[in-house]
């Protein structure tokens, strides 16, 4: 069975966005992985709507910078978010309140990414 990419992810990710939880809220994420399938990402929330880019849209609030793999792991729940940043993981900068709220953005589907032919477990 293959295993769901971060791209896969990315492309997902407007989907899984909660834009009730980000009213007022403007940003731009950076994502910065590495490992297999890494490369950049800006997430660009704005008037409660979500849209990921492959590309760096400066300026950015918040990157996020680790493997694509851990990444992955935290938006489909296998890894706490604060435990990967606490074990080194998942490197942050910029706006450490926008960090906290972050992972209350979104609501994977899982159901979906193991359509794709995913392995989450």
């Amino acid at each position: 069975m293959t295993t769901v990419s971060i791209q896969d992810l990315m492309d997902l990710l407007p989907n899984y966005f909660i834009p009730e939880q980000a009213k007022g809220m403007t940003a731009r994420i950076g994502f910065d992985l590495g490992g297999e399938g890494g490369g950049f990402w800006t997430v660009v929330i704005e008037n409660q709507t979500c849209r990921v880019s492959k590309e760096k849209i400066e300026p950015l609030d918040l990157t996020l910078a680790g493997d694509a793999g851990i990444v992955l792991d935290i938006f489909t729940g296998r890894l706490d978010a604060m435990r990967a940043y606490l074990m080194g993981k998942v490197k942050i900068s910029g706006n450490m309140s926008l960090a906290m709220q972050l992972t209350g953005l979104f609501k994977p589907d899982k159901d979906q990414l193991r359509a794709l032919g995913g392995k989450l477990d």
